[in-house]
């Protein structure tokens, strides 16, 4: 076999391998205008839970908000939307936040919460791990670190 079919054959192993273990779909901070003097700047990630299906994680900040807003498989998650989401850091602290949906009435699978009293507790680089207030137990989902370092730069832009 020639030096560049080498070359090329390893390339295509390693392609697999890359994708294999990239930790979260890519993502990237977005600024939306909603109206005129309103924006608001999100984050928007596909991470799986422990037991492998996909969530919608969005932190998404307007003037003095700042919300995570987690979206479930329908008729596979129900949250208790009076209850808070669980947020343990690497460290083992625990934090919650307040369930804070609009519709939580007719939206089951979907919850939002207020991370703005958390601001200044949040990782700022290192992975978290998220316990959604669901019907369900157990259900964690982990949030890794690229992911955390994306939410401080939307802090800090907000």
């Amino acid at each position: 076999m020639a030096r560049w079919q080498h070359f090329l054959l390893l390339i295509l192993l390693l392609i697999p391998l890359w994708l294999a273990v990239s930790p979260s779909s890519p993502a990237m901070i977005r600024t939306i205008e909603e109206a005129p003097n309103q924006v608001v700047v999100q984050s928007r990630h596909q991470l799986r839970d422990n037991r492998g299906l996909t969530w919608q994680v969005i932190l998404f900040s307007r003037r003095d908000q700042l919300q995570l807003r987690l979206v479930g498989f329908p008729e596979q998650y129900h949250f208790r939307h009076a209850d808070p989401l669980v947020l343990i850091t690497s460290g083992g602290q625990t934090l919650t936040a307040a369930d804070d949906f609009p519709k939580a009435e007719t939206v089951a699978n979907v919850g939002q919460f207020d991370l703005l009293p958390l601001v200044s507790e949040l990782p700022k680089n290192e992975p978290l791990v998220l316990r959604p207030p669901l019907e369900e137990q157990g259900i964690e989902i982990a949030i890794p670190t690229a992911v955390v370092i994306e939410w401080q730069t939307l802090i800090k832009g907000a």
